[in-house]
């Protein structure tokens, strides 16, 4: 973005700052391109929805011609809806979720629960805007492990639930699924509220038998 074929986009001010007026939803993908050296958008020219945002392909190219991203919009484009990826990241989220059961049980909770949401509520976009990470989870460990899932974990359980559920209990058996979709009334978002319930794996004779406590 600095270079020399960009110094007439740079305006600095007090020596050190920059200020930009262009398009803040579609800046999200030039910054990534600036990370990663690709540009990647779905293959599609209709409206997406990430993140709260809507952003088209016309708008994202539009700024690619202003910020002079020496890229082609057709190869530089990456397809990212393809199936294996997908999987991948569908894969991911459900070994998460049972990683982050197995955490809670060693921390003597008898009920797993999280929330998901469609998009993030209100009251942490300020958050957002101050680039105060969101918590997904109390338990820091659990936090980490479903944090990348924050923006997809809603959509995952809305296609893949019941295979979820079942994947989890076959091997769990005594856990309970409990999944709620809960609805609001906007601008609040609609969320599943995630709940796992296993006390009966929790047997406190057996564990006082390997603790000093039963001695």
């Amino acid at each position: 973005m600095f270079q020399a074929r960009n110094h007439t986009l740079l305006h600095p001010t007090n020596d050190n700052e920059y200020f930009i007026d262009r398009n803040g939803r579609a800046f999200h993908y030039i910054l990534e391109f600036y990370r990663t050296g690709e540009i990647i958008w779905p293959n599609d020219d209709t409206m997406q929805t990430c993140c709260c945002t809507q952003v088209s392909r016309q708008e994202l190219n539009k700024e690619i011609d202003y910020f002079q991203i020496p890229v082609s919009k057709d190869i530089g484009l990456k397809n990212v809806d393809n199936p294996k990826s997908l999987a991948i990241k569908l894969d991911g989220f459900v070994a998460a979720l049972g990683e982050a059961i197995c955490i809670a049980r060693q921390d003597f909770q008898t009920i797993f629960h999280v929330k998901f949401y469609d998009r993030l509520p209100i009251h942490n976009m300020k958050d957002v805007s101050k680039n105060i990470p969101i918590q997904i989870h109390s338990q820091p460990q659990i936090d980490r492990l479903l944090r990348p899932y924050i923006s997809s974990g809603y959509y995952i359980l809305d296609m893949f639930s019941k295979h979820i559920e079942t994947h989890i209990k076959s091997l769990i058996p005594e856990l309970r699924w409990c999944l709620d979709k809960r609805f609001k009334f906007e601008p609040e978002p609609t969320y599943y509220d995630l709940r796992i319930v296993g006390s009966s794996l929790l047997d406190k004779n057996e564990i006082l038998k390997y603790s000093t406590l039963g001695k």
